[in-house]
């Protein structure tokens, strides 16, 4: 299996969307960077491509700005088809994960991400919360280790774990292949 997208659209870069939405909120990177918890200096290598993030720092970079990461996603404004077509999915980079969002961008109530996690990649080494309810993770192909707190659970393929998207966790991919897996929010806020 390839992690990588065999047709990324090139809006597949997380920095530029970063600075589109910084922006427009009309907020300086120094505003987003202390609430975020992270330098200026890296924002600005973020924005610029020079750099990708975890999954969970950015989570905190689009929380510092009162979004959800949803909002990375999302189509152009009034654009609120039902179908999302694979070919025309967002794709989101981060870290040795490959994102894209499986239900519309508009959808409120539930979120479903495709995750491609490269060898060793993850959420972050350190645990981490966000805004929502409920999370499933369903592991589609390789594995994946998953930490609630301080339980480790390893998952194969075909396994599943929910818990409330508040418990502190993190996640990575320990084999030396790619792993696929569906991440399930509501309501949809991650």
């Amino acid at each position: 299996m390839s992690v990588e997208p065999q047709s990324a659209p090139p809006d597949g870069e997380v920095g530029p969307r970063l600075r589109q939405l910084r922006e427009l909120k009309a907020l300086s990177a120094r505003q987003v960077a202390e609430r975020a918890g992270v330098s200026a200096a890296y924002l600005s290598r973020l924005e610029n491509g020079r750099i990708s993030p975890t999954v969970a720092t950015l989570a905190r970079l689009v929380s510092a700005m009162g979004e959800t990461m949803a909002t990375l996603f999302q189509d152009a404004p009034g654009v609120a088809t039902p179908v999302v077509r694979r070919a025309q999915r967002h794709l989101m980079r981060s870290r040795g994960v490959f994102d894209s969002q499986v239900t519309p961008g508009w959808a409120t109530r539930l979120e479903i991400l495709e995750s491609l996690v490269e060898p060793g990649g993850g959420s972050s080494g350190r645990l981490h919360t966000h805004a929502g309810e409920e999370e499933c993770v369903l592991v589609l192909e390789g594995e994946l280790e998953l930490w609630l707190a301080t339980d480790r659970h390893h998952l194969d393929v075909g396994d599943s774990a929910t818990f409330d998207c508040r418990t502190p966790h993190r996640w990575r991919n320990p084999s030396t292949e790619p792993s696929r897996v569906l991440w399930i929010i509501t309501p949809a806020s991650y």
